[in-house]
Formats: C-alpha cells, sequence, structure tokens
C-alpha cells in the first residue's frame, strides 16, 4: 500500500523484504534456471522498491557473510561479481550490482545464509516503539486492560492500545488477535487494523491482520466492521466472519463459534482453503524461518485439524495429503516446497 507521501507501508515493506529473501534462496538454489531468472527479472522490475529491498538483502547477506571464514577469491575473479576475501566483502558500484547478483551468486552459503535470514526475521525497531504488547515466534500472551478487556495476542504479533475515560482503542500492528471486551455502553472498543475497523459494546472475537486486510470472526455478541473505501458496514453475529476478497467485496462466511481463534489452544481449524494460507499461518509458530514455495500454493486445498506447537507435525500431517516437499538446510531454515 502507497501513503499520500509516496512511501510504502510497514506490511508492503515487510513482504517485499521477505520475497527478496525467498529470492536469494531461490536464485541459490537454482543458478542455472533460466526461467527462475526471468521471473526474478520481472519480480525486480515492478517497482524501485523491489530493488531497494533486493538490495538491502544483498548488504545483509554481504554483512553476515563476512562473520563467517570465506574462500579467498582468485585475483582474477570478474570484475562485476562480488568479492569475499579474508572476512571483507567489497562491492562494485551499486549500479553494477544487478548484473552479478543474481547471475554468479553463490555469495551466501549453509550457515551464513540461516544467520542472514535469522537476523532479517529480528523484529523491527520502529515496531518495537509503537507497540506495547509483543510476542515472538511460537509465543501467545494473554493482556489484561485497564476497563477489564482481555486481549490474547498470536505468535509474532504487535499490539498498541490507549484505554481513558472517554474512549477505548486497541490498534492490532502486526500479527492476529483475540478481543474478550468488557461491557461499556457509554465506551465503544474499537480495533483497528490497517484501514479496517471494528466496533464493539461487549463481545468475543479474532482479528486477523496476516493478510493484507484484516479478518474478523465472532465468537459471541456482536461487531460492527468496516473496511475503509469498500463499501458499506458489515454487523457480524455469532459465528459469522467476513473478510475483504480480492476483488474489494466484503466476504461474508460462517463457522462453529467455539472454533474462533482456536489458535489460542494451539489448534488450526481449516476448511477447504489454499494450502498456501495454511502454510502462512504456520509461519510465526516455527521458531526458525520457513521459505514457502511451488505451483501448488493456491491450487491445492485442504480441510483439516492441526496442531500449531508442533509445526514439523502440522507439516508432516500436510505431506501425507498433498506433495510437499521439506527441505532442512539448517535447524533454524527450512524450504517447504508445494507440487
Amino acid at each position: 500500500m502507497i501513503s499520500e507521501d509516496g512511501n510504502m507501508s510497514a506490511p508492503d515493506r515487510q513482504t517485499l523484504d521477505r520475497e527478496a529473501l525467498e529470492w536469494l534462496v531461490r536464485l541459490d538454489d537454482q543458478p542455472g534456471d533460466d526461467a527462475v531468472h526471468a521471473a526474478f527479472d520481472a519480480w525486480l522490475d515492478c517497482s524501485p522498491a523491489h530493488r531497494a529491498s533486493w538490495d538491502a538483502a544483498l548488504d545483509l547477506a554481504c554483512a553476515v557473510e563476512t562473520a563467517f571464514p570465506s574462500n579467498r577469491v582468485p585475483d582474477n575473479a570478474p570484475a562485476h561479481d562480488a568479492v569475499v576475501s579474508d572476512n571483507v566483502c567489497k562491492f562494485p558500484q551499486r549500479t553494477d550490482r544487478r548484473g552479478f547478483s543474481y547471475r554468479r551468486w553463490g555469495l551466501v552459503g549453509g550457515l551464513g545464509l540461516a544467520a542472514c535470514l535469522c537476523l532479517a526475521l529480528a523484529p523491527d525497531m520502529a515496531l518495537r516503539l509503537r507497540a506495547q504488547e509483543m510476542t515472538g515466534a511460537g509465543e501467545v500472551r494473554s493482556v489484561a486492560l485497564d476497563d477489564g478487556t482481555r486481549v490474547t495476542l498470536a505468535p509474532d504479533s504487535a499490539l498498541s492500545f490507549d484505554i481513558d475515560g472517554k474512549a477505548r482503542s486497541a490498534h492490532l500492528l502486526r500479527g492476529r488477535a483475540y478481543f474478550d471486551v468488557a461491557h461499556d455502553k457509554s465506551r465503544p472498543f474499537r480495533v483497528m487494523a490497517d484501514d479496517t475497523v471494528v466496533t464493539v459494546l461487549g463481545t468475543a472475537f479474532e482479528v486477523d491482520g496476516l493478510s493484507a486486510d484484516a479478518a474478523v470472526a465472532v465468537r459471541r455478541g456482536i461487531v460492527a466492521v468496516d473496511y475503509a473505501g469498500h463499501g458499506p458496514r458489515t454487523v457480524l453475529h455469532r459465528g459469522e466472519t467476513v473478510a475483504l476478497a480480492a476483488d474489494g467485496r466484503a466476504e461474508r462466511g460462517a463457522m462453529r463459534a467455539e472454533r474462533v481463534a482456536g489458535w489460542v489452544e494451539g489448534r488450526m481449524f481449516v476448511k477447504d482453503r489454499p494450502v498456501g494460507e495454511v502454510l502462512d499461518a504456520l509461519r510465526p509458530w516455527y521458531e526458525g524461518y520457513m521459505v514457502v514455495r511451488g505451483p501448488g500454493l493456491a491450487s491445492r486445498r485442504v480441510t483439516g485439524i492441526y496442531d500449531l506447537r508442533d509445526p514439523d507435525a502440522a507439516l508432516s500431517a500436510l505431506g501425507k495429503a498433498h506433495p510437499i516437499r521439506v527441505r532442512r538446510l539448517t535447524p533454524w531454515l527450512k524450504i517447504v516446497t508445494v507440487e
């Protein structure tokens, strides 16, 4: 999302940074595949922001590589290549970087790549300054607000809030959260997640901010959901859900109310969802970096109940029903390919 001043919003920057790191792994894994190089070219040419994220990924890769022993590069190495010698990384001018960066990669390998990716996933300092509560990988935290409302944060989530005598509000900065709101008719409770606003008086509901536009599901009570610039307000009752579809419509659904925010107990209930969406939901529970790719991410559908507290077991269960290949490069890095 581009703001009025032309800058990208934090979620978009995070998405591009993650994609850049995934390209880093993919290009290193398939150095001679022209189709992969062509796809990377197309991605890089999408916008200056794509190029900036790629440059940042290379800078980080180089910084990490200098921390590990490197083989000396011959003195006659091509001038357009990055040179890593005696743990000193020397890059040519930035204008030449694209030429070497994917045609003659080989800069980061094994432990260096794993460390690079782990460092890239370190919490954003700007987000830390804004958030009053944050969770890490695999961590679920319950927070009691001054008005009696209880908020449960899913792994890799961030929340800020403002409770005073006149108003009550919370801002889901990242991830997902379950809200059990204390009733107060004079002070409606509002939850913001990007351009989504949820308004309640007293109820229990989940806000999922993992996607570009937040999805909402109600366990009990009534909430009103407003998607800025996307049609009228949507009112939800017990067991009802809403999410913003690709065409901008508020897409309503239904589920068993007791299954709303099943992740609080470490369970994920899935009914006919793309396997890529399920893998994205598993990411925050894995204490490491998971690269997800493959042609089947959107086309293969999943139904089942998965144990979020054991991501490896969940991956194994998915692999029994679908052609999913898991490649573990280090204890902190795995590549999941869906055929």
